[in-house]
């Protein structure tokens, strides 16, 4: 993994502004993209942080050319209700798997006591 970089663009989160986070606009993820994409990409963990919530995922690439991908992660109650939703780009060498962080501000005392860490698609860009 040493030399990969993940490129983060971060937390789609209404109002917030910081330019280390900054939005992408909605991309719909095409089915027969997704599909394939989706078997390349996991999300490892799923925590709280003290200014809201966190998701941890890798992505492979089995190509043998360096690829940057779009990784759209859900941020869900117990009952399926969306949270948030993170938009991360992240590079990855050929043959290789990198991870990569993602996180959205949560009130930690309004949140929810679980909240669910959902990969919703993954865009070879």
């Amino acid at each position: 993994m040493s030399g990969c970089a993940a490129l983060l663009t971060g937390c789609a989160h209404a109002g917030h502004a910081d330019t280390a986070h900054a939005s992408r606009p909605h991309t719909e993820l095409a089915a027969s993209d997704t599909s394939e994409m989706q078997r390349s990409a996991f999300v490892t963990a799923c925590a709280g942080t003290a200014a809201g919530w966190q998701a941890t995922a890798v992505v492979s690439n089995r190509d043998v050319v360096e690829h940057r991908y779009l990784v759209v992660i859900s941020f869900m109650t117990p009952e399926a209700a969306d949270l948030e939703r993170t938009r991360t780009e992240v590079l990855v060498a050929p043959g290789a798997t990198q991870d990569f962080t993602t996180e959205t501000l949560l009130d930690p005392v309004a949140r929810p006591q679980t909240v669910r860490c959902v990969l919703r698609g993954v865009e070879q860009l």
